[in-house]
Order: structure tokens, then C-alpha cells, then sequence
């Protein structure tokens, strides 16, 4: 079901569409392939410029003696390496709930590997680096989802807002709970991983261009430039911030010597989850570095799968919440079928995590503590146990079990 905060963006496209406030100038389209954040170059990837997938694939192909470095290291043989795993986080707003139970079930069911790859969109930005430092952080992740409510993420603006403002909502004391979090302290935690060949990514959108962009987090947090701990912390915030009822999140970049000024929203603007482009060829590449190992995908959805009926009464409200949720729902089941046929090619085992059918929690208002609680324990709960992973997107075949 398509989150309220939603509902209240599309009725505020109506009324507010004119409104407007200043800002620096954006990225001429000519010149947005070569926009950087000065001082941090090369710390991101945008989807479908050839030019920076390349950049892409040369970067993951650099993790690979790092990881051979750290294997070796732990007295593992090169020749019987053990599997890889990548796990990618999907959006979903306080549905984020679910993916935490999970993680720190897991945890506690004592199965839960390291992830060589982390991928993070919106909801799951926020768990991402949390979940690829690992269980040593499981009880921030759990604070974040049953200690907290909207009061404590988001302040309302007055009425003047639908003409005044970008948004409906301040996320203020969200990125105030962002900075108290990630710190050097934490960034040096993700650096100290990136150099044992493992790699952190998260998601957003540049409105501006309307291109998704993957930013390298490890590579981030490696870099001692002093801006790196704020641009950690603004993609953060810039994934989570849903279009117009969020703020969006303004990155400075430099052209051509020049500064502008980059919109950034929502990473779900573009896809709900993902891992790396198929083009990277992972396996492909790998076997021809000598890098031979069995790879698992697990992909954790903050949503149902099944489709939620619903009366729908007529008005503009509640027509243009299901039409718009019914968009997004679909986009993610197209995402899944985009993820399976890379794991396809690449040879990746897949595994696919989401909210039960049967979870009917009431779902009182946006971050409500009771329905964020009561799911985070349903996840928790089925990962204690064994989860049973299905091994297709919907549609295609049964669970594993």
C-alpha cells in the first residue's frame, strides 16, 4: 500500500505546482556528465552513461586483490574460496521495520554471513551501512525502527507551505538522527571494510537530470577530504527524502570550473532495489582474473508482493493514492525480474525476502511505533527460525524450502 506521505505529495502537486524557491544554478545537460563533488571524484556512478559503468566495473575489478589481500590474511586458500555474498535493501518508508527484524533475526539465528555487497534505496539507505558494518550495529538498527515515531523524523510545516515551500514536511530531526549516527568514527568503520575488498552502495536521484545515481559509500568514507562526512550524510538523507512531501537535498558540484547546484530526491524515484548493472559482466570478469567463487544475491523487499484490495472512493485523494501506488508496486516486481536475470547471467544464487501476506498490522499514520514494532518482530521472528527465501521473483517458481 502506498505510504500517506505519498497520498499528501500527489495532492500537493495540484495545489502547490507553481510554488517555487531559490537555488543555485542546476548542471547544464551538456555538462551533467562531468559534474563532480569537488574534492571526492570519482565517488559515484551514473545509471546508463557508459562512461562511468566502465569506471564502475574498473572499480569492483580493484576490490578483487584487496579481497585476495584479506583472505590470505585470515589463512584462507585461494583456491577454495568461500561464497560471496550481496544483499540489496528496497525502499518502503517505515515498512523498513521488516528488514531490520530480519537482519537482526538473523543475527540471532547465527547464520547471517558477511555481505561483500550492500545496496541501499530510500527506507533501506537508511539500514545499509548498518547492515554492512554488520550485527555489531544491530541495536542501532532496531532503535531506529521501534524507538521511533514521525515526531521524532519529520515536522509539519503550517498551511503556508503549499505555497511557500518544497516540501510538506521538515526532516530536520531525521538529519539531526543521521548526524548523531554516522560519524568519522563510523566512516572510518566503512573504510576499514573497503579495503578488505568490500563495497557500499546507496541510491538517489538527481530530479534535475532525472538520471538515478549510485554513489560509492566505502570509497566516501575512505577519503579524508572534510566533506566527506556531510556528502555521506546528505545521500543518506537525499535517498530517504520521498518528492515533495520530503525536502529534497542539495549537492554542490563543479563543471567545467564552475559551481552548481544538483537536486537530489528519493532513490525509489528510479527503482525500488538494486545491485549493479548487468552490463559489469561480474562473472565474466571475475573468472578472468582467476577469481572463481559461488556468489549469493539476497534481496530483502519492504513491501508486500501480493496486491492489497482496496474500495477506493472517488475523489482525487484516493483515486490518484492507488493509481500511484499501484506505479510503484509494479515498479519493484519489474525490478526483481531486472535483478533475477543478472543473477541469471552472472550466476548469482538468488534469494528474495518480503513482507508476508498475513501481516495485517493496522498501519495507524507513517511511522507509527505499535505497526513498526509489531513488523519488525514478524521479520525477526521468520529469520530466527530459517527463513524460507524464495528463489525467483513472483510468479516464476516456489520457495527454497
Amino acid at each position: 500500500m502506498i505510504h500517506r506521505s505519498l497520498l499528501v505529495s500527489l495532492t500537493l502537486i495540484v495545489l502547490a505546482g507553481c510554488s517555487t524557491l531559490p537555488r543555485q544554478a542546476a548542471v547544464p545537460e551538456p555538462e551533467t556528465h562531468k559534474a563532480f563533488v569537488p574534492g571526492l571524484n570519482d565517488v559515484r556512478y551514473i545509471a546508463g552513461n557508459a562512461r562511468d559503468i566502465e569506471r564502475m566495473r574498473l572499480d569492483v575489478l580493484d576490490l578483487l586483490p584487496k579481497k585476495q589481500a584479506y583472505l590470505k590474511s585470515q589463512g584462507m586458500s585461494l583456491d577454495n574460496l568461500p561464497p560471496a555474498n550481496f544483499l540489496a535493501l528496497s525502499g518502503g518508508g517505515d515498512k523498513g521495520a521488516y528488514s531490520a527484524g530480519l537482519l537482526n533475526g538473523w543475527t540471532a539465528a547465527g547464520t547471517r554471513p558477511t555481505f561483500d555487497l550492500v545496496t541501499g534505496i530510500s527506507t533501506g539507505a537508511l539500514i545499509a551501512p548498518y547492515a554492512f558494518l554488520g550485527s555489531a550495529h544491530d541495536a542501532e538498527l532496531k532503535e531506529m525502527y521501534t524507538n521511533t515515531s514521525s515526531k521524532d523524523l519529520v515536522e509539519a510545516r503550517g498551511i503556508l507551505a503549499l505555497v511557500s515551500e518544497d516540501s510538506v514536511l521538515d526532516t530536520t530531526p531525521l538529519r539531526a538522527i543521521i548526524r548523531k549516527q554516522i560519524t568519522r568514527a563510523f566512516l572510518d568503520e566503512v573504510a576499514a571494510e573497503y579495503q578488505k575488498g568490500r563495497i557500499l552502495l546507496i541510491g538517489t536521484t538527481n530530479i534535475d537530470a532525472t538520471k538515478g545515481v549510485m554513489w560509492n559509500m566505502t570509497k566516501i568514507a575512505s577519503s579524508q577530504d572534510p566533506k566527506a562526512l556531510e556528502l555521506f550524510q546528505n545521500i543518506m538523507l537525499a535517498s530517504a527524502s520521498i518528492p515533495v512531501a520530503f525536502p529534497p537535498v542539495m549537492i554542490e558540484v563543479e563543471a567545467d570550473g564552475k559551481t552548481y547546484q544538483e537536486m537530489h530526491v528519493d532513490g525509489g524515484t528510479m527503482a525500488q532495489v538494486f545491485i549493479y548493472p548487468s552490463s559489469i559482466k561480474l562473472n565474466e570478469m571475475s573468472k578472468a582474473n582467476g577469481f572463481v567463487r559461488k556468489r549469493n544475491l539476497y534481496i530483502i523487499m519492504n513491501e508486500r508482493i501480493d496486491t492489497e484490495w482496496a474500495e477506493t472512493q472517488r475523489s482525487l485523494f484516493n483515486i490518484g493514492g492507488r493509481a500511484v501506488g499501484a506505479l510503484i508496486h509494479n515498479q519493484g516486481i519489474g525490478d526483481l525480474y531486472r535483478l533475477y536475470v543478472t543473477a541469471q547471467q552472472d550466476g548469482l544464487d538468488f534469494n528474495l525476502a518480503y513482507i508476508p501476506a498475513d501481516f495485517n498490522h493496522p498501519d495507524a499514520g507513517v511511522f507509527n511505533s505499535a505497526y513498526m514494532k509489531a513488523l519488525y518482530q514478524r521479520g525477526y521472528d521468520q529469520a530466527i527460525k530459517g527463513y524460507d527465501w524464495m528463489k525467483a521473483p513472483p510468479g516464476l517458481v516456489q520457495s527454497s524450502k
